[in-house]
């Protein structure tokens, strides 16, 4: 039997020491927005949980096993993963197995030249990758801190042009562009916390104020006094370089580097004019379909405050569009074109293959659900001073059921994160019998939830929500998925993290916290407390044991279910990956239960792809508003991005007042103030426990297992997983 690594609780409680200490991110993209797209989309189908009987295969999967087509090779490290979607840099629809490939080809994480990263316990380190000198930070008189980053001179992008102080500028300079958003449809809203962000976010100046250059190898960038304190505040000083030459051949930074120029001499065709001010009428469908629908016109009997404020958006709208139709009239400005076809190129090209990167890996293809990687000639190492030796990386889509299978015939070498409990215990066996080179195991930064959208459909309902928690035996659906290797959670944690062991128990203890078990009578009394309390005809009182005679009489063919008042039933529609064993738990009971206190609860199985795409883009009138998923959280763990009203990655269309305050309170304390931190935690956790915009369902352990030729992965944590052990890790031939 190989040696098993095992990372528990000890390792994690190390993250705890230096996450108060430094704060704590994934050194991606320096605007947190971003970064929480990614912990967004990490909300992937649940990391591979798909279901299976014991270790037996039926017969399509023997076939799949049988036919699969061997990548591996002398010179060729295969991942075996779930669905990616194709998005390999953040912003849009996005996946964990997405970041996977973004990662190991140095988009962002810890083996880029991002200007800071985290080492395996979560601990920030400044990059001595890419960095000649530690950063200095000085406090500005007005509050707002200014850090001086210095390069290395032999930085080289994986084209073998240089990466200067132009590239982090240019980053920075182009995702916060007034029509960056508009244009391309990302969720990115470029770097918020510097000096100058709404200035010139807005177009109000032509200046980004907290950019500076110094020189080629020297750059500084201001953090805004409103930003301060916060609490992980290492991660705003993590600013990522772009390859200008990817995406624009005749676009430059000013010499003080706070603004984008055009580069001397260039004079747009006439075909360019005409594609701008194509580009120009899409940004003003846009921005009139945005507000259509972002504000709905009041009806007659609304309230003077309602209708004034409908009014004076409508006006700013309209300001808006003027400004972009003068646009288009008289000469063109060069400069505005070439951002724009930039920002066109990014989404319609690099989105999708990254050719020019900084990593251990550059980008070949994506095709036949394999990512194709080879190894970048000009890459300098990672801050530990390993560099990737491994010619090829393929970033391979398979069928779950069979993955252990593969890595026991060595057609796969890596399996990442295993999480269900049957597939552990064959993954742990073939170990044992030394069928495969052995496992990581490690607690889950992050959990399994249902998540809801929870402006629109029955769910904009707490009640309604809550009540189908109370729909649920939780315990039942860990116990069938993860079996001893997972527990219910009841809040927006995961068991690996540092302020869950600290305060955890003293959270679950509170009275405040509900539990949330499986109680039908619990949920009809919180039904009777939404509109949906009559009959069809919304005038008769729904009937409780009028509804458990129907029931029990024919449970099939049931439909004495709950409406409103306009006759309307109350009906939640989910969606679920096709391949995740809790979507199949979930429809085997929920649907059940939820007809008996009179809810018609549907749930769909389908690619997870398709699931993004409904939940990243509801229409108004969305079919589905339920979704189960899984989370994993990348640094900062600041839940204003996803939860407050304001937060640009709020996908459950959150909006309470209360959380717009805790979360503000949460994400600004200082960062000397641990205690103040832990009780702002708990007392988040509490308002998400009761508004539960999701249903937490479980935080597991992970197992990740390796074939018998890989060497070197021995350092596995829940913030250090393969693509972040890539240059360490070998062949052995």
């Amino acid at each position: 039997m190989k040696m098993k690594r095992i990372f528990s609780s000890m390792m994690a409680l190390g993250l705890a020491a230096t996450l108060v200490a430094c704060g704590g991110d994934e050194a991606k993209k320096d605007d947190a927005a971003d970064k929480k797209e990614d912990q967004a989309a990490d909300k992937a189908d649940d990391k591979k949980e798909d279901s299976k009987e014991g270790q037996e295969l039926s017969d399509d999967d023997k076939k799949a096993l049988d036919s699969f087509e061997k990548q591996t090779a002398d010179d060729t490290l295969v991942i075996g993963t779930s669905e990616m979607s194709g998005d390999f840099y953040p912003g849009w629809s996005n996946n964990s197995y997405d970041v996977k490939v973004r990662k190991l080809i140095g988009i962002y994480g810890n083996n880029s030249y991002d200007t800071l990263v985290q080492d395996e316990a979560g601990q920030w380190q400044y990059n001595s990758a890419c960095l000649d000198k530690e950063p200095e930070t000085v406090k500005n008189a007005d509050g707002s801190e200014t850090t001086t980053f210095t390069l290395k001179k032999d930085l080289k992008w994986s084209d073998g042009s240089p990466v200067t102080s132009d590239n982090y500028l240019f980053s920075a300079l182009f995702h916060s562009y007034p029509s960056y958003q508009l244009v391309t449809g990302s969720t990115n809203i470029g770097s918020n916390s510097l000096k100058g962000y709404e200035a010139y976010k807005n177009g109000d100046k032509d200046v980004f104020e907290g950019l500076q250059k110094v020189d080629d190898q020297t750059f500084k960038v201001t953090v805004d006094a409103s930003f301060l304190p916060y609490f992980e505040e290492e991660y705003l000083k993590v600013i990522s370089p772009f390859p200008t030459q990817a995406i624009s051949e005749n676009l430059a930074v000013a010499p003080e580097g706070n603004k984008i120029i055009a580069k001397d001499g260039y004079k747009p065709t006439d075909a360019e004019k005409q594609e701008y001010v194509k580009n120009i009428d899409a940004q003003i469908a846009k921005s009139k379909e945005d507000f259509d629908e972002n504000n709905p016109a009041p009806k007659e009997d609304a309230k003077d405050e309602e209708k004034k404020a409908y009014e004076e958006a409508k006006k700013a709208q309209e300001a808006k569009v003027a400004e972009l139709e003068g646009r288009k009239k008289g000469d063109v400005d060069a400069t505005s074109m070439l951002i724009e076809e930039a920002m066109q190129k990014e989404f319609n090209e690099y989105r999708t293959a990254p050719k020019i990167s900084a990593g251990p890996y550059k980008f070949d293809s994506f095709e036949n659900n394999m990512a194709k990687l080879s190894l970048n000639e000009y890459y300098q190492g990672n801050f530990k001073g390993d560099k990737a030796t491994i010619p090829h990386v393929i970033v391979q889509t398979v069928n779950s059921k069979i993955a252990i299978n593969l890595l026991e015939n060595g057609d796969i070498d890596i399996w990442d994160s295993e999480a269900e409990g049957a597939l552990i215990d064959q993954m742990r066996a073939a170990a044992d019998e030394g069928k495969i080179g052995g496992y990581n195991t490690f607690e889950r930064n992050g959990y399994g939830n249902v998540t809801f959208i929870t402006d629109r459909g029955a769910t904009k309902y707490k009640e309604v929500r809550q009540a189908i928690a109370h729909l649920m035996d939780r315990n039942s659906f860990v116990q069938s998925f993860a079996g001893g290797y997972g527990v219910v959670t009841n809040g927006m944690y995961g068991t690996s993290q540092w302020m869950y062991k600290e305060r955890g128990a003293d959270l679950e203890a509170s009275p405040e916290f509900n539990k949330y078990t499986l109680n039908l009578e619990e949920a009809n009394k919180l039904l009777d407390a939404t509109p949906y309390k009559f009959e069809k005809d919304g005038k008769t009182p729904w009937d409780k044991k009028k509804a458990d005679e129907e029931y029990s009489k024919n449970p099939d063919g049931f439909d004495y279910y709950r409406y409103d008042e306009k006759g309307k039933k109350l009906q939640v529609n989910q969606y679920g990956s096709d391949e995740s064993p809790i979507t199949t738990l979930i429809s085997n009971q929920v649907p059940a239960n939820a007809k008996q206190v009179g809810m018609e609860y549907n749930v769909t199985a389908g690619s997870f792809a398709t699931l993004l795409d409904l939940y990243y883009y509801p229409k108004d009138d969305a079919e589905y508003t339920a979704f189960n998923m899984g989370l994993g959280f990348e640094s900062p763990y600041d839940p204003w991005y996803q939860y407050s009203s304001k937060g640009p990655d709020n996908h459950t269309k959150t909006n309470d007042p209360k959380a717009d305050e805790i979360t503000e309170k949460l994400r600004r304390t200082d960062p000397k103030n641990k205690e103040g931190y832990l009780d702002a935690w708990e007392e988040f956790q509490k308002w998400y426990n009761d508004y539960l915009p999701e249903i937490p369902l479980y935080s597991n352990q992970y197992h990740t297992g390796y074939s018998k030729r890989v060497k070197g992965f021995d350092v596995n944590t829940p913030v250090w997983e393969s693509h972040d052990q890539i240059n360490a890790i070998r062949i052995e031939k």
